[in-house]
């Protein structure tokens, strides 16, 4: 016996994908879902207020300090635009990444850092080869340093950020008691593996 066809329970369309919707409906239907979800009372990781805009807003990842809009405007303020990172011919590498690359250090697991937080600026004293979780944390202490910093200085905070990033960088590497190499000092060979819980650097 020929089973019936199913239309969608939202829009009668019988092209049924999942359950009782349609392929559209099943997007509009578990975006709503999620909303829902994190309008909770109680969310996962709590209600903060936003390091950017000081307005409150559900935490939705142990490691956020702000809404990703506000990031996009932050970013936009200390003029980062990474979409504007040139890139290898065959789209592996950025060119920071290609310049370690380079010199031939394998860097499996690792990512490379820039101190002034330039992605175009790919000077070797300017990089600094860092684990992804570290980097991570480098950028969210940056980001929150960068936040606090705004809301006390409102001339002259880009001349002054600036000086003040490489301070506050070498800060957290203290803060951290990360482990930190120069290559240039211990003469590393290329050749040699990287450890991720260390941080090397070139000046």
């Amino acid at each position: 016996m020929r089973e019936k066809a199913k239309n969608c329970i939202d829009c009668g369309s019988p092209e049924v994908v999942e359950r009782k919707r349609c392929k559209s409906c099943v997007l509009v239907f578990n975006r709503e879902r999620v909303k829902k979800y994190r309008k909770k009372d109680n969310p996962r990781y709590g209600i903060i207020t936003c390091f950017y805009c000081q307005e409150k807003m559900i935490k939705n990842r142990p490691d956020q300090i702000m809404h990703g809009d506000c990031k996009k405007k932050m970013l936009a303020e200390k003029k980062i635009d990474y979409n504007l990172v040139p890139r290898t011919k065959d789209g592996k590498r950025t060119a920071g990444r290609d310049v370690i690359f380079n010199l031939g250090f394998n860097l499996n697991k690792m990512v490379v850092h820039h101190i002034d937080e330039n992605p175009l600026n790919n000077e070797i004293s300017n990089l600094m080869i860092i684990s992804y979780s570290n980097h991570a944390k480098l950028h969210r202490f940056l980001e929150t340093q960068w936040s606090l910093f705004r809301k006390l200085n409102n001339s002259n905070s880009e001349n002054c950020w600036d000086i003040l990033r490489g301070q506050l960088t070498t800060a957290w590497l203290e803060m951290t008691n990360v482990n930190v190499i120069k290559i240039i000092d211990i003469g590393q060979s290329a050749a040699e593996p990287l450890n991720k819980d260390n941080v090397y650097v070139f000046a």
